[in-house]
């Protein structure tokens, strides 16, 4: 694989203390560019970000933005030469959730084209959870505009379901612009991650999830040391359940240049930067 990209979050507090030098050190790891994981735009204008990174070989793939986020960043990101402003999840409970969440994702998809964007969707496991009946991930994929919305399939989160991402990939072909690479172990069906998260009430305005300057939600120290726990599902690329050529294969049979960017939940080597250059020598020879 010639291009890969990052995303963000895996070196997000680390990020905030030394954007330009932490930036270099990503970019000499042989990463084309980056997902910005809430905001952490290094205090740059956008065309400032846009020369800094272009300076270390790097550029804006995309961003990760709450929904109520959206018309904020939708002013910011266009000049930094973003492509994408991705969704990174939606609380969906029942059948008419995700027929609710598939409009706003095509209204976001509308603003978003309007300033040369595109918008994406990022699942996680409980997306294939079923209502009414049919899968959420299928519901929000066939009540969308591919004009307007592509998707991000995170493959970790898809196995963690019980998901082949590479079959999952070839039922809707074209619509799976970005590949989130993550490997990972496979979890008890009861884990915390696969349990559906509960929306906001009819008339409720979704909480806006109280976030620390490098993205993380702030957690007491309890609930950190479950958040780690949990993640540390997350593995070495090739040694756990995920069958990358298959899904290289799958994705890019799609007729389109997928994308492909690492989300690194957790060092499995104990330091992030030894992760991410383990991760981009797997994927250099895939």
């Amino acid at each position: 694989m010639e291009k890969y990209y990052v995303q963000e979050d895996g070196f997000a507090r680390v990020l905030i203390h030394d954007y330009e030098g932490v930036m270099t050190k990503i970019a000499k790891l042989g990463y084309a560019g980056i997902e910005i994981f809430y905001a952490l735009h290094g205090g740059y204008t956008p065309q400032g970000l846009k020369d800094f990174l272009g300076s270390i070989g790097m550029e804006v793939l995309g961003s990760h933005v709450e929904i109520q986020d959206t018309d904020e960043q939708l002013k910011y990101l266009p000049g930094t030469g973003c492509k994408y402003i991705i969704c990174p999840g939606i609380a969906i409970a029942t059948e008419e959730d995700a027929y609710k969440a598939a409009q706003t994702l095509n209204e976001c998809g509308r603003k978003a084209k309007s300033v040369g964007l595109k918008y994406g969707y990022h699942n996680h496991a409980t997306d294939f959870n079923k209502v009414g009946g049919k899968m959420i991930n299928d519901i929000l994929i066939e009540n969308t505009d591919p004009d307007l919305v592509a998707f991000e399939i995170d493959v970790a989160w898809a196995w963690r379901a019980g998901v082949n991402a590479s079959e999952y990939i070839k039922k809707y072909p074209g619509r799976f612009e970005l590949i989130h690479v993550k490997e990972t172990v496979l979890p008890d069906a009861n884990h915390p991650f696969n349990r559906p998260r509960k929306p906001a009430a009819e008339g409720e305005k979704p909480r806006k999830m109280e976030r620390g300057p490098d993205g993380w939600p702030l957690m007491t120290p309890e609930e950190a040391a479950r958040m780690d726990e949990g993640l540390s599902i997350n593995c070495e690329l090739g040694k756990g359940i995920i069958d990358m050529p298959s899904i290289k294969k799958a994705a890019d049979a799609q007729g389109i240049n997928p994308y492909y960017v690492v989300e690194r939940d957790y060092a499995w080597t104990g330091d992030i930067f030894t992760t991410l250059a383990h991760d981009a020598g797997y994927l250099r020879a895939l």
